[in-house]
């Protein structure tokens, strides 16, 4: 998965996709079924949502001075 994303960047869903295709054509259906679990590992991996820069400062405020929810 992390190899994918190294040699493709944000393009790795995308070329995940094209090779699932081109096996599944290829009825290499085993293969093709390892990428997709693949290629859905790296879409959880993507839809994780962290704080950006510039809200992390307005939260470390909010726990220093004891105003979180």
């Amino acid at each position: 998965m992390r190899a994918a994303e190294r040699q493709h960047g944000d393009r790795a869903e995308a070329e995940l996709a094209r090779r699932i295709h081109e096996l599944t054509a290829a009825e290499q259906f085993d293969e093709a079924s390892f990428w997709s679990a693949v290629a859905a590992r790296l879409k959880q991996l993507h839809d994780i949502k962290l704080p950006g820069p510039s809200v992390l400062p307005k939260l470390l405020n909010e726990i220093d001075s004891g105003k979180t929810s």
